[in-house]
């Protein structure tokens, strides 16, 4: 293989898998290749012998994780690990992909770098900073980014859930101390293979960054642009009541303030475009609604 091609993606059939396909990756569904079992990747590997490899298979039930450690803990800590050895075996380049919520409270004004010690407050986030440690005990190269709040265009994301509850709600309560930075992942998929060829061509590269766009917005910051745009577009309206987190009652707890600082990853691949206009473009997509099957489509 050669070219984006060479890649290997895990978690294939989830948001960011499926943007990295669209990248010209090989994105591969768990059915065929499960990071918990070991064996099974090592069969993959030798089928596909890829220049480098891009883990984004997580189990990303937030509420449900605290319900569900062990799966939770098999994906996010043992099957990294897993795809980290076999990486490190082979001699692989690996990018990992983590989260913001391994941090719990910051702020917002003063972003956290990757300097910043973690401090999860829930099951998803502590499995996934356990992922990133077993990514780093494996000691092959490997790069752990972290990143926050992506979207996509029909999948289920912060905008279509917005959409969908103001269909039949004149208001609405949306939090103002949760905040982060809005991703698109098709925006981060092409930031992903220019770093996978950073890896594949040696180039010195840190083995820690936080990628996403700027500006930093809240959830409140989020929901009054996705509702200007629907409104725009035809769409709901409602308005909007700004709450602090505790007025939600969530299995999981939520970081409060935590916002990544971006700055290494950009001076290493070039800033993220802001995310406003992605944000507007995935507003007015899911209110057309899925397209139409081409003809003669199975």
């Amino acid at each position: 293989m050669s070219g984006a091609g060479s890649i290997l993606v895990t978690g294939g059939s989830g948001r960011l898998g499926q943007a990295l396909a669209r990248q010209g990756c090989t994105a591969l569904s768990r059915a065929r290749m499960d990071i918990t079992q070991p064996e099974q990747l090592a069969a993959v590997f030798d089928d596909f012998r890829p220049a480098a490899v891009i883990n984004a298979a997580a189990y990303t039930a937030v509420d449900a994780a605290e319900e569900n450690e062990a799966a939770a803990r098999a994906i996010n800590a043992d099957g990294a690990g897993h795809i980290a050895a076999c990486c490190a075996a082979a001699g692989i380049p690996l990018i990992h992909i983590s989260t913001d919520m391994v941090f719990s409270t910051g702020d917002p004004d003063h972003p956290l770098d990757e300097a910043a010690r973690p401090s999860p407050n829930s099951v998803y986030g502590a499995t996934k900073l356990e992922g990133e440690l077993a990514v780093q005990a494996a000691g092959g190269r490997h790069v752990i980014a972290r990143v926050s709040w992506l979207f996509d265009r029909t999948g289920t994301s912060f905008i279509s859930k917005m959409l969908e509850i103001a269909a039949d709600r004149p208001v609405l309560k949306v939090v103002t101390d949760e905040t982060g930075r809005p991703t698109d992942t098709d925006a981060l998929a092409a930031h992903l293979v220019q770093l996978a060829r950073h890896l594949i061509e040696a180039i010195e590269t840190p083995s820690l960054l936080h990628l996403g766009p700027g500006p930093a917005a809240s959830r409140f910051d989020w929901a009054r642009r996705v509702f200007e745009t629907s409104a725009r577009a035809g769409g709901p309206r409602p308005e909007l009541e700004p709450v602090t987190g505790e007025t939600f009652q969530t299995a999981a707890e939520r970081p409060r303030g935590v916002v990544l600082d971006v700055r290494r990853g950009d001076a290493l691949l070039g800033p993220l475009p802001d995310w406003q206009a992605s944000s507007d473009e995935a507003v007015r997509a899911h209110l057309a609604g899925p397209p139409s099957a081409p003809k003669g489509s199975r």
